[in-house]
């Protein structure tokens, strides 16, 4: 396994962040690239849930599927995804953190075989595309605190 982490601290309680990382349709506020992105059922989020996410890479939409694995509120929420052999999981980890929360965001990919020798050239790719992902995501909730709050 090889991947990368990253931790930002943002000025809500873990429950708020929660909300926003499991709920997928808000994904396209905050994930550079994401257009669209829904649940594939009709039914309550659990895991082992579907979202099917659609992306704009190099200007052509790419769409693909991420699988809940894990839904522990409000301190855990992970999403795997499988392209081609290699497996991404995001696990986010939630902590309360004086008035707010710590979020570490890790990035686990895996593959066998041969894929493996490519994993550190998709975590080079993955990290050069995703790596502003926590602090797009503290930007999004906390300005949606602030907007509620002047409402």
């Amino acid at each position: 396994m090889i991947g990368f982490q990253f931790t930002e601290h943002i000025d809500r309680p873990p429950l708020d962040v929660f909300a926003v990382l499991a709920d997928p349709t808000r994904s396209v506020d905050y994930v550079e690239g994401v257009v669209r992105s829904v649940k594939v059922a009709d039914e309550p989020l659990a895991e082992g849930s579907m979202i099917e996410e659609t992306r704009l890479v190099k200007g052509m939409e790419s769409t693909g599927r991420l699988r809940i694995v894990t839904l522990d509120p409000p301190s855990t929420f992970a999403i795997a995804s499988e392209a081609e052999g290699i497996t991404a999981t995001y696990r986010y980890r939630l902590h309360p953190e004086a008035a707010g929360t710590r979020i570490e965001w890790t990035c686990e990919l895996e593959a066998t075989g041969l894929r493996r020798v490519m994993l550190p050239l998709v975590a080079a790719i993955s990290k050069k595309e995703d790596g502003d992902h926590l602090v797009r995501l503290k930007a999004y909730i906390e300005s949606q605190h602030k907007a509620g709050a002047a409402s």
